[in-house]
C-alpha cells in the first residue's frame, strides 16, 4: 500500500489534475490586473474507451515488451532512445471495473488510495523489455499471488503504465489492461501503440478571450486564482495543486478555432513559446520574466506579433492530466 499510494498521476493527453503541495492564504489573491475566470477556461470530454486489453496466462511471470511503442496517447513521437520509456508500472485494483477505471483517469479523478498492489520497473535507459518478477517496490512483483485469475464474483482490474520520467503515475505514454486466465497460454505482452490504437479521444471547446495590453508591459501580470473549476468540471483547490509553469504562444496565420481543432497538438504548432516558472504556492505570474522555451534565455519581446493568435496555458507538470489546468486565447489591445 505505501507503493500504491504513491502513483497514479496520468498524463494523458501532455491532460489535467491534482498535484502537490502549495502555499500561501486564498486572502492573498486576486493580485493581478488581468484576472481569469471560469468564463474565460476552456471545456473539455476526453475518454479512454479504446484502451487495449491482453488477455494473458494468471499466475505467469509475464515477459513485458515497449519496444514497439513509437507514438503516445496524444499521437506525438515519444523521444528515443529506449522509446523514451523510464518507468513501466504494474498496478493491481480491487473491487472496481475496467470501465470505472477509464472513465477516472480520463478525467484526472482516480483515486491512488484504490489501487491494492504497485510495483514498477526502472529501465534505465536501455531496457525494452522485463519479467514481472523485476517489479518492485520496497518488495518484489509475485506473480503467482499478485497477478491471479478473480475468483467469481470479485472484480480486480489489471494495468500497465508505461511512462516517461521515474515518478510513479506521472508522464503516462501508453497503459494496457491485463485479464489473467486460466485457460490462456500467452505469457508475453507487448505494449500497444497508443496512437494506432486510438486510445484516447479529446475535443475542447475555447472559453471567452481575455483581453491584454499589447505594448504596455507593467500590465502583463496574470492571475488565474478566481477559475473555480477545471476543463472536466472538478474542483480547484489551489492549496493543493501544484501550478509550476505558464506558457504563452503564438500561433501565425491561425484563428482561435483552428487552435480549438487541434488542440491536442497546441505545444507543437506554436510559432513561438515562451515559458514563466510558477514560484511555489502562487496564482499569478508576470510575463515581463517569460523566457524563449526554444533556447530558455531570448526574453518575452511582449505581443509583437500579429496576424494570428495569441494563447496562454497554466500548466502542472504532475498532474494526473497533462493538459493545461487553464487555457485562454489573449487578445492584445
Amino acid at each position: 500500500m505505501r507503493g500504491a499510494r504513491r502513483i497514479l498521476s496520468l498524463v494523458v493527453c501532455s491532460l489535467l489534475p491534482l498535484g502537490c503541495g502549495s502555499s500561501g492564504t486564498k486572502s492573498e489573491w486576486p493580485k493581478g490586473n488581468i484576472v481569469l475566470k471560469d468564463a474565460n477556461n476552456y471545456t473539455s470530454n476526453t475518454n479512454l474507451d479504446n484502451l487495449p486489453q491482453i488477455t494473458t496466462k494468471a499466475g505467469a511471470d509475464l515477459m513485458v515488451c515497449w519496444d514497439g511503442l513509437m507514438k503516445d496517447l496524444l499521437c506525438h513521437p515519444i523521444a528515443q532512445p529506449n522509446n523514451g520509456i523510464d518507468n513501466v508500472g504494474f498496478l493491481q485494483i480491487k473491487n472496481v471495473t475496467q470501465k470505472q477505471v477509464r472513465d477516472k483517469l480520463a478525467v484526472g479523478q482516480l483515486d491512488p488510495n484504490l489501487v491494492t498492489t504497485y510495483r514498477e520497473f526502472h529501465t534505465n535507459g536501455t531496457a525494452t523489455c522485463a519479467n514481472l518478477s523485476q517489479f518492485a517496490l520496497g518488495t518484489v512483483l509475485d506473480p503467482a499471488t499478485d497477478y491471479v485469475e478473480p475468483a467469481a464474483g470479485q472484480t480486480i482490474t489489471y494495468m500497465l503504465l508505461f511512462a516517461t520520467g521515474t515518478t510513479p503515475g506521472v508522464g503516462s505514454k501508453a497503459m494496457v489492461f491485463l485479464n489473467p486466465s486460466s485457460s490462456s497460454d500467452v505469457t508475453t505482452v507487448s505494449a500497444p501503440d497508443a496512437c494506432a490504437n486510438n486510445v484516447l479521444t479529446f475535443s475542447a471547446t475555447l472559453g471567452a478571450p481575455m483581453n491584454i495590453p499589447a505594448t504596455d508591459n507593467t500590465k502583463w501580470h496574470i492571475d488565474w486564482s478566481q477559475v473555480t473549476h477545471d476543463s472536466f468540471n472538478n474542483k480547484l483547490d489551489f492549496e493543493t495543486l501544484k501550478i509550476d509553469y505558464v506558457l504563452v504562444g503564438f500561433y501565425q496565420g491561425m484563428q482561435p478555432a483552428d487552435l480549438q481543432a487541434g488542440f491536442k497538438d497546441i505545444e507543437l504548432t506554436a510559432t513561438s513559446m515562451y515559458r514563466v516558472d510558477v514560484a511555489d504556492g502562487a496564482r499569478d505570474v508576470d510575463l515581463v520574466n517569460a523566457k524563449s522555451v526554444a533556447d530558455g534565455t531570448t526574453a518575452f519581446p511582449g505581443f509583437t506579433q500579429t496576424g494570428g493568435t495569441w494563447a496562454i496555458a497554466v500548466r502542472c507538470s504532475k498532474c494526473q492530466v497533462p493538459a493545461p489546468i487553464v487555457m485562454t486565447i489573449l487578445q492584445p489591445q
